[in-house]
């Protein structure tokens, strides 16, 4: 990257804001870094189409995107000419000052000036954002260029989609530029401090911490974790990684560390229990929750959550269940999945519907998705019908046992408990989704076929866990 007369990029600084050890890896122990999840490339796949998407705001743009690396510089020259002939509406825009080169999602230019917009697949400005702006207007400002304005694109909270998608009410752009522009100074700054870092012989000594994951996990997590021990507070699930945190901050490294009585109530539970290894158990919440159903269905719903809303009546990022698997109590089995790009809530309904009146209640484990999916979507069904989330117990702790993580999958859930393996095959909810709605992009069918096995070994492991409950406040 020196060759080509810059150090740092914009993704490279954020990096550094979270973590200089990150930045330091990343550039100089490249192999030394995990394999990306296939939820985060879906992620980067996501921010991609969302940023595209947001061009149609400025339609007739030009394009200064490089493919490769090696094109930066090509990407630098048009970019200059562009701006040389007052191009109204540039995409991609390639800017290099101070050792930085960033690319800015759209640039445009009126007879007020010119007008910088970034584009972030999120309902919300967070600060991190902030941040990454404050870069770029340094860099473009520095590289020559004067700005009327910076804002930041977001998806619009309140848009609803009728009819053919609204991109001017899909995305709000929120004016940042006095923020960005008094952070000169601490960019500046900050610029020192990660070359200063690049140019270390080793990597510094910044040990293991909220960083890690803080707003972003990191991709060296194995390489920098892998010395820590089995009986680390960090490995304490249960307890919010934050309050974990701060007591390794404050010297209590091992779980054996921590005197008696510190913490929260429910921390202090925790503790107790991982030092014990005995099992935590609310059988009277347990009894709520679960109860004695009588003939139940244990079902695994297919969620998606587009930044795009795909269906009338849908907000950005917001749920939709668009299939399911289910188990009954004597064994029958049986699955229903939308056809993608159709408009899955009415079948869902009659589905659900249908369901319950065979089989009295429904018992689930697809967490605070589902739940917000059926209470919106299909309120009339839920006041009808008890259906209850299984994985409601775990995370709020009505049944815990030391090293389970209350809020991992019920697949996850089942084979901690023993109760199940999970296949090498299985998907994640996350990828169940994205899986789903590449479907139609792709005539192979074994997508679909991964889909619907990995949701019923989630039904299967949902109907395991509920055994396992029962018969462990039985037996109490």
């Amino acid at each position: 990257m020196a060759k080509e007369g810059y150090s740092l990029s914009k993704s490279t600084f954020i990096r550094g804001q979270q973590c200089q050890k990150s930045l330091y890896l990343h550039k100089n122990r490249p192999f030394l870094r995990d394999r990306l999840s296939p939820e985060q490339l879906a992620k980067f796949r996501r921010g991609h189409d969302v940023g595209k998407l947001a061009w149609q705001l400025f339609p007739g743009g030009i394009s200064c995107a490089a493919a490769h690396p090696t094109q930066y510089r090509a990407s630098l020259e048009k970019t200059r000419s562009l701006v040389e002939a007052n191009t109204p509406v540039i995409y991609e825009a390639a800017f290099l000052h101070d050792g930085v080169l960033v690319f800015l999602d759209i640039l445009t230019k009126d007879e007020a000036g010119w007008h910088a917009f970034e584009v972030k697949s999120s309902l919300s400005v967070s600060d991190t954002y902030i941040t990454d702006a404050a870069l770029q207007h340094y860099v473009i400002e520095g590289s020559g260029l004067k700005l009327s304005s910076f804002s930041i694109i977001r998806m619009n909270p309140d848009y609803i989609r009728q009819g053919e998608p609204d991109v001017i009410g899909l995305f709000e752009p929120v004016d940042v530029t006095e923020k960005v522009a008094g952070m000169h100074a601490f960019i500046a700054g900050q610029i020192i401090l990660s070359k200063e870092v690049l140019a270390l012989k080793h990597s510094p000594p910044i040990p293991v911490g909220i960083q890690c994951y803080n707003p972003y996990p990191c991709d060296f997590i194995g390489h920098c974790w892998k010395n820590t021990g089995k009986d680390s507070v960090y490995f304490v699930y249960g307890i919010p990684f934050e309050r974990r945190d701060a007591l390794v901050k404050a010297g209590y490294t091992a779980v054996s560390d921590i005197p008696e009585g510190v913490g929260q109530e429910s921390e202090v539970a925790i503790f107790s229990a991982y030092l014990s290894g005995n099992d935590l158990i609310n059988e009277e919440k347990i009894r709520v929750v679960a109860g004695n159903p009588g003939q139940a269905a244990f079902v695994a719903f297919l969620i998606i959550r587009p930044a795009i809303p795909l269906f009338d009546g849908f907000r950005p990022f917001e749920p939709v269940i668009a299939g399911m698997a289910w188990i009954t109590e004597d064994g029958s089995k049986g699955e229903f999945l939308v056809r993608p790009g159709e408009n899955p809530t009415e079948k869902i309904r009659e589905q659900l519907g249908k369901l319950l009146s065979e089989n009295g209640r429904i018992f689930h484990a697809g967490g605070l998705s589902a739940t917000t999916a059926l209470n919106t979507t299909y309120a009339g069904i839920v006041k009808q019908y008890p259906i209850a989330d299984l994985s409601e117990l775990f995370r709020e702790k009505y049944f815990y046992r030391p090293g389970l993580n209350p809020e991992a999958e019920i697949g996850e859930i089942a084979a901690f408990l023993k109760l199940k393996n999970r296949a090498k095959s299985h998907l994640s909810a996350i990828m169940q989704g994205v899986t789903y709605l590449e479907e139609d992009k792709n005539e192979n069918e074994e997508p679909s076929d991964r889909v619907k096995q990995s949701l019923h070994d989630d039904a299967l492991s949902c109907k395991s866990v509920y055994d396992f409950l029962i018969k462990t406040i039985n037996q109490n």
